[in-house]
């Protein structure tokens, strides 16, 4: 059970990395076509709409975990707070804004590869735990 845990935690921490990435790939490319295609002049500022892209995406990331996370529920697990609830938005930046640093990145993945149900320590420090659905 423990390594089933372990693998559902990293395929659902994979799935909400590339979720928004992939939606924020083709929603880029298709903007970046259509003025590449009706605004040939304006071209050389689409880069604007990879930043803009980039910020949506990193946005998504950050607050996936608002309503308890949508790999997580795929998979049948959640995250909740010490009252039982979702972590709302707050919740879901400061739960998700670590995994963003590069380092202490590894330093939060490293007890969900060693423990499929111990918890990240930014999750024990803000009272956070992933837990099967009931």
């Amino acid at each position: 059970m423990n390594s089933e845990m372990r693998r559902a935690r990293a395929f659902a921490l994979l799935l909400d990395l590339l979720i928004p990435a992939a939606i924020a790939d083709a929603v880029g490319l298709l903007l970046t076509a259509a003025v590449w295609y009706v605004a040939p002049e304006i071209s050389p500022r689409a880069a604007w709409i990879w930043l803009g892209a980039a910020a949506a995406a990193l946005g998504a990331f950050l607050l996936r975990d608002g309503r308890g996370g949508r790999a997580r529920r795929w998979l049948a697990f959640e995250v909740r707070d010490r009252e039982g609830q979702a972590p709302g938005r707050w919740g879901s930046i400061r739960r998700n804004l670590p995994l963003l640093v590069p380092g202490w990145n590894l330093i939060e993945a490293w007890p969900i590869l060693r423990d499929g149900r111990a918890a990240r320590p930014s999750d024990r420090r803000r009272g956070f735990e992933v837990a099967p659905c009931d």
